[in-house]
């Protein structure tokens, strides 16, 4: 089947926060939205997409977005994977872009034998604000083609590259918890919370288009942004007495750990 044909209905297996992250990316992205079909199990979620947006439609039942979706995208939790994927009737024809972050493709292919292309994706919640990576493995044109407008879609060619990446997306908590910290402790001296919250945000902001334009290691920014006796040096030494950074290469390992267990 043509590829632009096959895209023009999707059907999305669990409707939760990437679901609705990745629909309101695709409402505003350029051209003509897909016909998208989600399934009702979270019904507040459903309903507020389909009310949102006239290309949204609500299933009868998981089953019924199947069979009228030729493209599906699985965004079951991998606790609930095997009880809502083993009661589906998949058929050889059918494109599944999976975003179960802990199931394998041996493991994925084994849970549905009749279907041949299988893609496994990791889109993150920024894709709604057309922002940010989204991993596929193996490369797949339609997985590209409907994430490339939503960020930055990156085919990676081996399984093992595609979970150490899937490995770093487990830093979005800390990085809000590193600005939930900072800004606590500007309230408690002085700054307030909305004052705190808008100058970390530019701030944070700053430095990611930093690291995203400059070839530099991020080895050679710190040390660039860390002027000799200043503030950001001694800031950075702080943190690193106190093994924080090397407190990240610990967490990230078991994180990995977890992902390959599978």
């Amino acid at each position: 089947m043509d590829l632009i044909l096959m895209i023009k209905r999707i059907g999305f297996i669990g409707t939760g926060t990437i679901t609705e992250a990745v629909v309101s990316g695709i409402a505003t992205a350029p051209g003509l939205p897909p016909e998208i079909w989600v399934s009702p199990r979270n019904a507040e979620v459903s309903a507020r997409l389909a009310q949102a947006h006239a290309f949204v439609h609500v299933g009868r039942d998981n089953q019924d977005v199947v069979d009228r979706c030729d493209v599906v995208c699985l965004c079951v939790r991998p606790q609930i994977a095997e009880e809502v994927l083993g009661a589906l009737r998949f058929s050889a024809g059918h494109r599944i872009l999976s975003f179960i972050a802990t199931w394998n493709l041996q493991r994925l292919s084994a849970t549905m034998p009749h279907v041949s292309r299988i893609a496994r994706l990791a889109p993150l919640p920024m894709v709604a604000q057309h922002a940010g990576p989204t991993i596929i493995y193996p490369p797949d044109e339609i997985a590209a083609h409907l994430f490339r407008p939503l960020g930055q879609a990156i085919e990676v060619t081996d399984e093992a590259t595609f979970d150490t990446l899937l490995t770093a997306t487990a830093l979005m908590g800390p990085f809000f918890a590193t600005l939930d910290a900072v800004g606590t402790w500007l309230d408690d001296h002085g700054v307030a919370g909305p004052q705190a919250r808008s100058y970390l945000g530019e701030l944070f902001r700053g430095l990611g288009a930093i690291a995203q334009h400059r070839d530099s290691g991020f080895a050679e920014l710190s040390r660039e942004f860390s002027t000799v006796g200043g503030l950001n040096e001694q800031f950075t030494r702080e943190l690193d007495e106190r093994g924080v950074f090397e407190a990240y290469g610990a967490a990230l390992d078991q994180v990995r750990n977890r992902i390959g267990r599978r």
